[in-house]
């Protein structure tokens, strides 16, 4: 059975965010149920940094334009190593959204797809890369490099479960994604402005808030793309709660 909104009505009718609703649930959520997730994020961006600290010591210790190919070339295959584990927490979100408990241990669970969250990590990583290049061979201001790859990251909200739950291509899942966001896009953008203002706050008490406002968003991912695309879930004949997420 699936759960929650229908992707095509989404995509041909539209849609509007009850953006406190969202707020209201998401919190929720993180009150309830937010440990888990929080445990995989502090687990992944330790992991991120470790890996970032490889990349900028073999960087040192190579000179000229070498030590800027090996850069990138690292960075990218970070990129690719890290998107299973990023992924982990999209999914986790949508998992916690239809009421099953999210586990640090998951983030590790999505290596099976390797190959295509790579692939989807790369081609995202590519098409802001070339837009951000070519406003600045434009002469562009420095905000107005960053405003593409911005709404590239908004517009591409969706794009991780739409491959793992709905079994899309990497392609697929970003044009459907692009999509979704261009049905609701006034919404979608306050969401993010909203969501920026919490996380600018966050920071101010020695960057405490993170540990509530980290897994907030995550929540509020999950609860989202139940909302406007709906998740299939595994029951079994007497449920009192969804049994079981598969993706």
């Amino acid at each position: 059975m699936r759960i929650g909104g229908d992707l095509q009505h989404s995509l041909t009718q539209g849609y509007r965010i009850d953006l406190r609703g969202l707020l209201t649930e998401g919190w929720t959520q993180t009150r309830r149920n937010g440990f888990g997730l929080l445990l995989a994020i502090v687990g992944v961006v330790a992991i991120w940094l470790l890996l970032t600290q490889w990349v900028l010591g073999h960087s040192i210790t190579t000179e000229g334009e070498e030590s800027m190919d090996l850069s990138l070339t690292l960075s990218l295959l970070i990129t690719v190593i890290m998107a299973p584990m990023t992924a982990a927490l999209d999914m986790l979100g949508v998992q916690q959204a239809i009421g099953v408990r999210a586990r640090a241990a998951q983030v590790f669970d999505f290596f099976r797809h390797f190959i295509r969250l790579g692939t989807l990590s790369l081609l995202t990583t590519l098409m802001g890369s070339l837009a951000g290049t070519l406003l600045s061979m434009l002469g562009a201001p420095m905000p107005l490099v960053l405003l593409p790859t911005a709404l590239l990251n908004m517009a591409l909200l969706f794009s991780v479960p739409l491959l793992l739950e709905r079994g899309m291509t990497p392609w697929q899942a970003i044009v459907t994604s692009v999509r979704l966001f261009l049905h609701g896009w006034t919404s979608l953008i306050v969401l993010h402005m909203v969501m920026l203002a919490l996380f600018m706050l966050a920071v101010i008490p020695m960057g405490l808030g993170l540990l509530l406002v980290a897994p907030l968003y995550y929540n509020i991912k999950g609860i989202l793309y139940r909302d406007l695309c709906g998740i299939a879930v595994e029951v079994s004949e007497a449920p009192t709660e969804p049994d079981h997420f598969n993706a």
